[in-house]
C-alpha cells in the first residue's frame, strides 16, 4: 500500500473511532416505555407511573411513548379502563407522552376500541402473537383500520416468527406503520428479511424496530457486535431506544445502547430521529 493511501486508511479509522467515542447529547424519546399503574410488570418494585416522570429527568428523557398495561385475564371493560386512566395520564402531561392503547381478545370489541381510542387522539394500539394469530383476516382487519386512523401499531417481538408475520403484514398493508419491538427479542437476526424486502422497490418500508429489552440483554455479550450490525442492515433511521420502563431503567437503558458502538450521528437516529419521524410530535 502507498504511503498517501495509508494514510487516507489511518484517517479514516481515526475519523470512525471519534466518531463512536463522541456520544450523542440531544433531547431523548423513549419509545416504549409502560403505563403500569398497578405495578403489575414488576410488583416488588414498586415503579407505578407517576414516577415516570421523575426518571424521565434523571436520564434527560424529553418524552416517552405509553403502551397500556393490561392484566392477562382483563376483559374488554378492564381493558377500556386502563386505556381511559392511559388517556387521562397523557391530558395531564401535555407534550410529553403519547399513548399505546391495549385491545380486548379479537373479537368484535377489539375493533371497536381501535375505533374508540382513535378518537380519543391515542397514537396507537398494541397487538401481541402471544393472543393473535397474525395471519388471520380479523387481525389483517384490524390492522388495517388502525392504519386508516392514523393509529402506529405495535407488535410484541418476543415470539417465535413475530418478524416474518410483521413482514406479512407490512407487505399486505403498505399504509400501516408497524413497529415490531425488542427488534425481534432473541431472535433478532430473524429482522433480516426486512433487508432482503428492502432489494425489491416495490416494497414498503413501513415497518420501524425498538431495542427495549434486547439491548440491555446483549450489550455485554459476545453478541452485541452482531446486533450493532443487524440495525445497520435493516436501516439506523428505523431503529428506536426503547426502556422497556419500569422492567429496566431509563438510564440502563439509555447505557446499554450507547455502549453498543453507534455513531453520534446514528445514536442521534436512535434516541430521537427515528421517533420523531415515525409519530411525528
Amino acid at each position: 500500500m502507498s504511503t498517501p493511501a495509508l494514510r487516507q486508511c489511518v484517517a479514516l479509522l481515526l475519523l470512525g473511532l471519534a466518531a463512536c467515542a463522541t456520544p450523542f447529547t440531544g433531547p431523548v424519546v423513549d419509545a416504549h416505555a409502560h403505563y403500569d399503574p398497578a405495578g403489575r410488570l414488576r410488583p416488588r418494585s414498586n415503579a407505578k407511573a407517576p414516577e415516570l416522570t421523575e426518571d424521565m429527568a434523571q436520564a434527560h428523557v424529553e418524552r416517552a411513548v405509553l403502551l397500556a398495561v393490561t392484566p392477562s385475564s382483563a376483559d374488554s371493560a378492564g381493558v377500556r379502563q386502563v386505556n381511559d386512566q392511559l388517556a387521562a395520564y397523557v391530558k395531564a402531561h401535555p407534550g410529553r407522552f403519547l399513548a399505546i392503547a391495549a385491545l380486548p381478545p379479537l373479537d368484535a370489541d377489539a375493533l371497536r376500541e381501535v375505533e374508540r381510542v382513535g378518537a380519543l387522539s391515542f397514537a396507537g394500539v398494541k397487538v401481541s402473537p402471544e393472543r393473535l394469530d397474525l395471519g388471520t383476516p380479523e387481525v389483517r382487519a384490524l390492522v388495517a383500520r388502525a392504519a386508516a386512523l392514523k393509529l402506529v401499531v405495535y407488535v410484541e417481538g418476543w415470539w417465535p416468527d413475530a418478524a416474518y408475520e410483521v413482514g406479512k403484514l407490512a407487505l399486505a398493508l403498505p399504509q400501516a406503520r408497524l413497529v415490531l419491538t425488542h427488534l425481534g427479542g432473541v431472535r433478532f437476526p430473524d429482522v433480516l428479511v426486512f433487508r432482503v424486502l428492502d432489494l425489491h422497490p416495490f416494497t414498503p418500508r413501513n415497518v420501524w424496530f425498538d431495542l427495549s429489552g434486547v439491548a440491555p440483554l446483549y450489550v455485554d455479550s459476545p453478541f452485541a457486535s452482531q446486533l450493532r450490525w443487524v440495525c445497520r442492515q435493516v436501516g439506523v433511521d428505523r431503529i428506536l431506544f426503547g426502556s422497556d420502563w419500569p422492567l429496566t431503567s431509563l438510564e440502563d437503558a439509555e447505557s446499554s445502547v450507547r455502549r453498543l458502538g453507534f455513531t453520534a450521528t446514528e445514536q442521534g437516529q436512535i434516541f430521537r430521529d427515528s421517533a420523531d419521524a415515525l409519530f411525528r410530535w
